[in-house]
């Protein structure tokens, strides 16, 4: 079967894996928010992290690949666990809560900027031209979002719950230069119940010091939108991720996930009502522009291919 490590000839296959992760990571945005008015941030976090880590240690049983993390990787593990995983959840599902899922989408989907940031401050890389060029149309996408007009400057809330989104893309980019310079000895999918379950540890301990007298509706409605979370926008989009990504160039892998902002900002107006105007509109489309050209600029390779992670936030 093509799911046991194989990569499918058929390019029918990775291209409806790439339009599936797409949409479900898209709409996770306003399913997010939806479920969060029955539960607190932290607490939705954990369910959500629980319940992908139950279905990606079943996936591995089946294969037989269940097996302790090798010490090369503990490194990995931490990283993605502690930061790609547990703060950025942490961030989002606090973000989410003051800010429209939408936007949400788009802010926290601006990690790639971050990522030419970073390398030019802290790598001393420095900047292609169009990564600077693409880093500058992206700053000016969030921008526009981020004008007075678009949002409240005066709801302390909304200030927050945007600044905690933009800190969390912040937190992805690093994570991803982790990556990229990692050498890697499991493949990712048999590292990422690991990543899970440390993600897990401080998201329980947040939920236990700040939400223990915070009420869980557990309404039919709540169970729907923790079963999306959980098993399809963790566990099957972090394999179905893989897939695409070995299966596709990255020009095309790249290109498909700029999918996912598109996709929230449309599922927060159809599902939740949200308004899209013109600036919201003109921002996505510049900040996509300047994401779609820090993303497909050349970069050196430091690690050995592949490089299989989730290709972006959700």
């Amino acid at each position: 079967m093509w799911f046991d490590g194989a990569v499918p000839e058929d390019r029918r296959t990775p291209l409806l894996l790439l339009a599936a992760t797409s949409l479900i990571w898209g709409v996770h945005w306003p399913v997010t928010k939806l479920g969060l008015a029955d539960a607190p941030p932290f607490t939705y976090g954990v369910l959500r992290v629980a319940g992908g880590l139950a279905c990606l240690v079943v996936l591995l049983l089946i294969q037989g690949r269940l097996r302790l993390p090798p010490r090369q990787d503990l490194p990995i593990v931490l990283s993605v666990g502690l930061g790609q995983m547990a703060a950025s959840i942490a961030l989002m599902n606090v973000g989410l809560r003051f800010v429209p899922a939408g936007r949400s989408a788009v802010l926290v989907y601006s990690s790639p900027l971050w990522v030419a940031g970073l390398q030019a401050l802290v790598l001393r890389t420095g900047l292609r031209l169009r990564e600077g060029v693409g880093l500058g149309l992206g700053l000016a996408g969030l921008a526009i979002l981020l004008n007075p007009q678009a949002i409240d400057w005066r709801s302390g809330d909304v200030v927050l719950g945007s600044g905690l989104l933009l800190l969390s893309a912040v937190i992805w980019a690093a994570t991803i230069l982790h990556l990229r310079r990692h050498r890697w000895t499991a493949s990712p999918l048999e590292l990422g119940p690991w990543e899970l379950l440390v993600a897990l540890v401080p998201l329980v301990v947040l939920a236990l010091a700040t939400e223990r007298s915070e009420p869980v509706h557990w309404e039919p409605a709540l169970v729907g939108y923790l079963l999306y979370s959980g098993p399809l926008a963790t566990a099957f989009a972090f394999w179905a991720s893989q897939w695409v990504q070995r299966s596709l160039s990255p020009l095309a892998s790249s290109i498909g996930f700029l999918a996912v902002p598109v996709v929230g900002l449309l599922a927060g107006a159809v599902m939740l009502g949200e308004p899209i105007g013109p600036a919201d509109l003109v921002g996505l489309v510049v900040a996509l522009c300047g994401i779609a050209l820090v993303s497909l600029a050349p970069t050196a390779q430091t690690v050995p291919e592949p490089q299989l992670r989730p290709a972006g936030p959700a």
